[in-house]
Order: C-alpha cells, then sequence, then structure tokens
C-alpha cells in the first residue's frame, strides 16, 4: 500500500511537472532596431506584459542596428524564418526585391516570401534645417546633408533613395549617414546645413509620436524650420519606380515648430515575417498585438499608436500580403471579414 502511494504520488508529480513544462511560453525574438529607438523600447514593454495576455507565446525584443539591417539579416539567415519576426517596412522590402543599391546589391529574391503581420506606425520623413533660404530639397547644392544610419530605413535609407532619385546627392558638398541624434548634432554645430527627423503617427495623424531628436533640436531654442518636398517630385519617383512611399500631407500644427502645411514623405512601418513562420504563432502574435497596443501605450509612447485601426491599416489595404496567421487574428477581431 506504501509503495503503490508513494508510485501514485510520484506519477501525479510527474505530471504535473510536465504539465508545467508544457505551459511554458513559446519564444519569439523581435528583431527591432537600435537601443533607446522607439520601436525598440516598445516592443520592449511589449515583452514585459505579454505574459498577462499570452500564455502559450513571449516576444522577445532584440536590438538591431536598424530595419533594413533585419530585412537583408533575414533574407540571408533562413534557420531564423520559423521562430522570428522583424521590424520592417513597405519600401525597404520593396527595395530588397528591386536590389536597389548602395542597400541591396542585388536583388534578394527571398524578400517576395515575406509576410506581413501588422503595421507599428505610418511615418512621415522630415528634412530640417536652421537656414530659412533652404525651402525645397532643390536648395541642398552645394550644401551638407545629415541623416540618420543607413542601415534605419526611416532615417536614412529613405532620404538617400529619394536624394539620388532627384539626382541631387552628387550637388552635395557633403552627405553623411551619422545617427538619428548624431545629425541634429550636426545640424546645431554647425557641421551640416540639412537634417532629418522622423514622426511615428497613427491614421490621419490623430497621434504622433516626435522621436528624442525632436526633443534635442527644440532644447536649442534656435528658430529651426521643415523643408516642403513638392508633391510631383514624390509621385513621380513612385510612377517610374513602383516605390511605395506615400506622399504626407501635413496640416498646420500638427507637428511641433509647424507654422504652416507641408508635404514630404513616408512610410508604413511594419512587423514582417517569413511565410515558413508557423501560422499559430503568428496568429497567436498578432493577437496579442491587437489586444495589448491600449495597454502597452500606458507605458510607451509609440504604443500610443497601436490602435486596432492603426496595427491592421494593411490588412485592409493589401489582404494578400497578410500571412495567413495574421489574417485569422484580423477577422477575429473583426477587422476583416471571412
Amino acid at each position: 500500500m506504501k509503495i503503490t502511494t508513494t508510485i501514485g504520488a510520484a506519477l501525479i508529480a510527474a505530471g504535473l511537472f510536465a504539465g508545467a513544462a508544457q505551459a511554458e511560453p513559446t519564444k519569439v525574438e523581435v528583431l527591432v532596431s537600435p537601443s533607446g529607438s522607439g520601436p525598440y523600447l516598445a516592443w520592449a514593454t511589449m515583452q514585459n506584459y505579454a505574459p498577462n495576455f499570452s500564455k502559450t507565446l513571449l516576444p522577445v525584443a532584440v536590438e538591431t542596428p536598424g530595419f533594413t539591417y533585419n530585412v537583408r539579416f533575414m533574407a540571408q539567415t533562413p534557420d531564423k524564418w520559423k521562430n522570428t519576426v522583424f521590424g520592417s517596412g513597405e519600401v525597404v522590402e520593396w527595395a530588397a526585391r528591386e536590389g536597389v543599391k548602395p542597400f541591396f546589391p542585388k536583388p534578394l529574391d527571398v524578400a517576395a516570401d515575406f509576410r506581413v503581420l501588422g503595421v507599428m506606425s505610418q511615418t512621415s520623413n522630415l528634412f530640417v534645417t536652421l537656414d530659412k533660404s533652404i525651402k525645397a530639397p532643390s536648395d541642398f547644392s552645394g550644401k551638407r546633408v545629415a541623416v540618420g544610419l543607413l542601415t534605419q530605413n526611416e532615417w536614412g535609407m529613405h532620404q538617400r533613395m529619394m536624394l539620388d532619385a532627384w539626382g541631387i546627392t552628387k550637388t552635395l558638398k557633403s552627405f553623411d549617414a551619422l545617427g538619428p541624434g548624431q545629425n541634429i548634432d550636426a545640424l546645431l554645430d554647425g557641421r551640416a546645413d540639412v537634417g532629418t527627423l522622423v514622426v511615428h503617427s497613427s491614421l490621419n495623424f490623430a497621434y504622433n509620436l516626435e522621436p528624442g531628436p525632436f526633443k534635442k533640436l527644440e532644447s536649442a531654442r534656435r528658430p529651426w524650420f521643415y523643408v516642403d518636398v513638392p508633391e510631383s517630385t514624390i509621385t513621380d519617383y513612385v510612377k517610374k519606380t513602383g516605390a511605395p512611399f506615400m506622399v504626407r500631407k501635413i496640416k498646420a500644427g500638427t507637428f511641433s515648430n509647424q507654422p504652416t502645411d507641408i508635404t514630404t514623405f513616408g512610410n508604413h512601418m511594419m512587423l514582417s515575417a517569413h511565410k515558413s513562420f508557423p501560422e499559430e504563432l503568428a496568429y497567436e502574435l498578432t493577437r496579442m498585438w491587437l489586444k495589448m497596443g491600449p495597454e502597452v501605450g500606458k507605458y510607451s509612447a509609440i504604443a500610443q499608436i497601436w490602435t486596432p485601426e492603426t496595427v491592421g491599416a494593411l490588412a485592409k489595404i493589401a489582404p494578400d500580403r497578410l500571412h495567413p496567421g495574421a489574417r485569422r487574428a484580423y477577422v477575429e477581431a473583426g477587422i476583416l471579414e471571412k
């Protein structure tokens, strides 16, 4: 009797241990951006609160040099396809498929196998200056332009693509990819005539996040100006190449220090996965993201953008590009019809 009881207790204990082991959530790495950047901080915050929203999946924020790097790395690392998702963008994935130099020396065909999980923000890429005589990119000739890193699609890659397309890069006195904060330092120190900023927005500019470099520029207490980009220079490039840049028409007063309307270019900033990423994981991550957005927004500025409408923006525009697991989550949330 004693032996039977002992064996029974052991079996129960073993069963409890097995159940506990099975309850361990699956960890999914989320390749984001440099430590301290908005997207990285948002996913790090989501990682902390994820156990309150899912028992089966834990997103793990991973610092990287930026989204341009992420796309190149994921295209070249098949062993990551089934356990990793990554920060990306419509333009950078297009550039990878097309082989847009100098970012992608040759087309990365595998980029056609990337699928969208959701939208982190709609971005506005902004040229800024302390020189009020610089009113448009056509005034950049002979000037010194500083941007973020070229591994960052929103801070450096997009700006270089546009300057190259407009034939302006070769007319510059200098072009330096320094980093998000460093490019503004150069502008304030007189080492650059033009810098760049990025704003992350929810749909229709309902909420706008101005990252740290904005504060650095404002704290200098010196007059500074946005550079207006003629709409035709953006649409002509889009028509010629197929690049999915967005035209961003921003009404006066939407951003800090913006007394007049401005136009510039932008992008859907996305979370993507390879098509072989497991459907159940894609479903659970997207389901959790849609549910967690408002909660994480209490602790992370960029997550205040994460309304279901913004996260699901591309689900409505381009449902064919969704990962099947993500599509299930959008149907369940009522964002898409079956």
